[in-house]
């Protein structure tokens, strides 16, 4: 086991918009993408895929759920992706996947100040859910508050927690690393060289091959007609948000507001 230093990390995500620890010596073989939605999991993943000879997995768990591991082997690293808050809010309201229908209809302001209620509106979106389980319909657990089993009060409720949760990963004594979203949008064949060349891990192919393709954008809405979605954040909305969030962690994974 090594140790990592929050202070470099910090800075990391700052210089870089990625951190990595290794928790051993050797090079890692296979990788699990972690994040909430909307995050832009599914880019990161397949850039990893298409660029890396590393094997991924889905077997630590619902990527956008709290970690539930039963274990992290050796070998693996686990990469937690984030995304700005003010852009990810507005994409929440854009695909707000598994939401309650009636909080489908609402304008993006009452969206944002709703209860986070999810249900599980797409069973085979859910790999753990037992043949014998008849879950169509039912509150999607994953949404709940790991401890107390309570729905969040709010959007911003939601991402406080699963940030602790993720951020938490560097706790488990295994090898993992942290991703904005924005610098693998913004410079994809850099970030990707960068994070070949830390993990000691040889490319696919000799030249890098991007993510075209919008893995996320199949949602189809639960009813007829909703809200659109505004360009940018009001300034109540965004006084709201830094309300809510945990503007240390958030900068510690390198965004201000």
């Amino acid at each position: 086991m090594t140790t990592h230093d929050p202070a470099k990390m910090a800075a990391d995500m700052d210089e870089f918009g990625c951190t990595i620890h290794l928790n051993d010596d050797s090079s890692p073989s296979t990788f699990q993408i972690i994040g909430e939605r909307a995050c832009g999991t599914n880019v990161v993943r397949k850039t990893i895929e298409e660029n890396t000879k590393m094997f991924r997995t889905e077997g630590l768990g619902w990527k956008h759920g709290f970690p539930t591991m039963v274990a992290i082997p050796r070998g693996l690293i686990v990469v937690c992706v984030f995304r700005n808050a003010v852009s990810w809010a507005l994409s929440m309201h854009k695909r707000p996947w598994h939401l309650d229908p009636e909080l489908q209809k609402l304008e993006f302001s009452d969206f944002l100040r709703s209860e986070w209620r999810t249900i599980v509106d797409r069973p085979t979106d859910f790999e753990q859910l037992h043949p014998e389980i008849k879950a169509d319909g039912q509150p999607l657990q994953f949404d709940r508050h790991p401890v107390t089993g309570k729905m969040f009060k709010n959007l911003f409720d939601l991402r406080r927690a699963k940030t602790a949760a993720l951020m938490g990963i560097s706790n488990r004594d295994c090898s993992f690393a942290w991703v904005q979203l924005e610098t693998l949008q913004s410079a994809p064949e850099a970030f990707m060289e960068y994070f070949r060349q830390s993990l000691d891990v040889p490319a696919k192919r000799d030249f890098f091959r991007p993510v075209t393709r919008h893995l996320g954008s199949r949602f189809n809405s639960s009813v007829r007609s909703r809200p659109e979605t505004p360009t940018e954040m009001s300034a109540d909305d965004l006084a709201f948000l830094k309300a809510n969030l945990d503007l240390e962690a958030e900068a510690q994974l390198g965004y201000s507001y």
